[in-house]
């Protein structure tokens, strides 16, 4: 068997466009890396266009993306993706590292973590977050590696497990990936919905499509950034984020230009007229999937099944506006019991097990 060549690590030009020579290297990136997916999950659900993947690239006003890919005897065999928030006293940065199955334990994704390492190191950020994904048919009984919070645990013996471990890695959150297919049964979904009517009657939902209102931006606005502050995040490190409406908008325009815009549905406490709730949906023309995005109640509203209203609404508004949706994807801190009360009520049913790890440089 013939020993595989070192990797050679560049960094990838990112283009302006697909369909032209420049977009060759980043389309043979994304063919390769979809590959990936279909491997570990053993079906389409996330694979994406070179459209769609290049949209979220050139998206840098927020988060400035560096990519580096590993290539062997010409051909792209994996990459890293460095994530920066640009929040002005950012200390984090994100490494999303793949190989192809065929090339693990050979180096390639040591060599592709180290470069990404440097990059962040250079870029003046002490802690690294990265990620380990294992679909449900991975998952058994036997030793496991838990963060410090939240009930499940990941496969010790798991390769991926075993590399994070290796490069210094600790595991400091678990999330639960789950779907829920569509349609909900009427009984199912009618008794939510009394439930929900029944314990917020201070409370309206107001729903859009791609883009919030003019009027409504600022509050959303506001909302959102609460999502780095209310959510379980008991064992990682996250930047606080400050959102505006130019954020907003440029979120809504990422979304729109990946062909995957947002519905989204709020609910807003009649007697003060403020938003204290959202979820999030985004939905791709074609396919059968959507993806569920942020679902956040603000903590002084907790209480009153403000989470089961907007999802329940979220849903009904899909139904009218894309049919051909028959499934959602969520992911749920392990540790989140009221959310993951609510998408178990829902129907919810479990698919994988997503890890946050994290690295403090020193």
């Amino acid at each position: 068997m013939r020993e595989t060549p070192a990797p050679t690590i560049a960094e990838l030009t990112i283009p302006t466009s697909v369909g032209v020579p420049e977009s060759a290297a980043f389309e043979a990136m994304v063919a390769v890396m979809n590959g990936v997916q279909v491997s570990l999950w053993n079906n389409d659900d996330f694979v994406y266009s070179a459209e769609a993947e290049l949209a979220s690239l050139r998206a840098q006003e927020f988060h400035e993306k560096i990519v580096f890919i590993a290539v062997v005897d010409g051909v792209i065999v994996g990459r890293v993706i460095a994530d920066f928030p640009l929040e002005q006293d950012a200390v984090t940065a994100t490494l999303l590292v793949d190989v192809v199955p065929a090339l693990r334990g050979r180096g390639i994704g040591s060599a592709l973590l180290a470069k990404g390492e440097d990059i962040v190191a250079d870029g003046g950020r002490t802690i690294i977050a990265a990620y380990t994904e294992h679909p449900v048919a991975t998952l058994h009984d036997g030793p496991v590696v838990r963060a410090e919070v939240g009930p499940s645990g990941l496969p010790a013996d798991a390769p991926d497990v075993r590399f994070a471990q290796h490069h210094g890695y600790r595991l400091g959150q678990v999330e639960r990936f789950s779907c829920l297919d569509l349609p909900m049964p009427d009984e199912r979904k009618n008794a939510l919905l009394a439930d929900a009517v029944a314990h917020s009657r201070d409370y309206r939902t107001v729903s859009w499509w791609r883009a919030a209102p003019d009027e409504l931006v600022d509050e959303f606005a506001a909302l959102k950034e609460r999502m780095t502050v209310d959510i379980p995040q008991s064992g990682i490190a996250l930047d606080d984020e400050q959102w505006t409406a130019a954020r907003v908008r440029e979120h809504e325009n990422e979304l729109d230009a990946r062909g995957e815009p947002l519905l989204t549905t709020v609910a807003q406490h009649i007697p003060s007229g403020h938003l204290v709730a959202y979820t999030e949906i985004t939905v791709p023309d074609d396919g059968d999937k959507a993806e569920q995005y942020d679902t956040l109640v603000a903590v002084a509203h907790r209480g009153h099944r403000l989470g089961a209203l907007v999802k329940l609404e979220n849903l009904r508004r899909l139904a009218a506006h894309a049919p051909h949706i028959r499934r959602i994807l969520t992911w749920n801190a392990d540790e989140n019991a009221p959310m993951l009360a609510v998408n178990d009520a829902f129907g919810f049913e479990l698919r994988g097990l997503t890890g946050t790890w994290q690295k403090t440089l020193a």
